[in-house]
């Protein structure tokens, strides 16, 4: 007997997405007539990029502290764009999420840039989901048992109903501890079984 399963989960980078990051670092240097070493230490390991992901920087404040840390002559739309490069579609994945009998959401760890890249570059990647969780809305991010929570509510589903498919070991167990369903991604196939195994997607299709 298989988990009654009322929506299934599903990260963004290295799932969904192929997660390049030194792809938006180049076209970021580029922009800013800088290194992406330079960039990344600005951006990143500054804390910069955590503190959007946790809410704690509203859409504007963001965009501002990136452009600034870039100079202050880089345009915000050139910012998304550079940003939307870090990640690369997995069409083969997206397909078999559109194919859940179930209701499906995207839950991942990102600030307000990627939630506009999502309703432009990477629009292919939202329409393939019912819902949109991104971490700097909930003012949690994963591995926190409170953005599990937080994303249950959100959701309106209880933890044991909610299957998770994420890449990273440390959110798996984490959302285990939340009482979610988690599963670690290993590639397509291994992840059609487990809807199988599930009674998520059509049977013959």
């Amino acid at each position: 007997m298989t988990t009654l399963i009322d929506v299934v989960v599903f990260d963004l980078g290295g799932v969904v997405c192929a997660y390049q990051p030194d792809r938006r670092l180049r076209v970021l240097a580029d922009l800013a007539s800088t290194t992406p070493s330079r960039v990344r230490a600005l951006l990143f390991d500054s804390g910069l990029e955590a503190r959007a992901e946790r809410g704690e920087l509203t859409p504007d404040d963001t965009y501002d502290a990136v452009v600034e840390a870039l100079g202050g002559n880089v345009k915000r739309d050139d910012v998304r764009r550079a940003w939307s490069r870090a990640f690369v579609p997995d069409g083969e994945l997206l397909a078999t999420v559109r194919r859940v009998r179930r209701p499906t959401a995207l839950f991942t760890n990102n600030g307000p840039i990627i939630e506009d890249c999502l309703t432009h570059e990477l629009s292919a990647v939202t329409t393939a989901f019912d819902r949109l969780l991104v971490s700097w809305r909930l003012g949690s991010t994963k591995p926190d048992i409170e953005a599990f929570a937080k994303a249950s509510a959100a959701l309106g589903a209880p933890a044991g109903s909610v299957l998770f498919v994420d890449d990273d070991i440390d959110n798996v167990r984490a959302a285990a501890r939340a009482g979610w369903i988690s599963h670690r991604y290993r590639g397509p196939a291994r992840l059609r079984d487990l809807f199988d195994a599930h009674d998520l997607l059509p049977r013959g299709g």
